[in-house]
């Protein structure tokens, strides 16, 4: 994926992130408590499942486009694997 498509597609990704995280608060308002631990634990396997989509798909091509990388990750795409 080229540069531009792969900002895109992390764009789109960080938008669907902040939805999802922002759904948990009305959960939390909305539905008893057991049914909100399980949209919790279910959102934070889609948050999972997309993070490490990042990592595997778009960073190692793109590693500029990773926010939490410092200077020290000069390989970390290895490391995943």
């Amino acid at each position: 994926m080229d540069k531009k498509a792969a900002t895109q597609f992390k764009e789109h990704m960080e938008s669907a992130v902040r939805e999802l995280s922002l759904s948990l608060f009305l959960a939390k308002e909305a539905a008893p408590e057991s049914e909100f631990i399980a949209i919790r634990r279910s959102i934070g396997h889609v948050l999972a499942e997309i993070e490490v989509m990042l990592h595997e798909s778009i960073y190692p091509d793109h590693p500029e486009l990773n926010k939490l990388r410092t200077d020290d990750d000069s390989d970390y795409s290895c490391r995943l694997r």
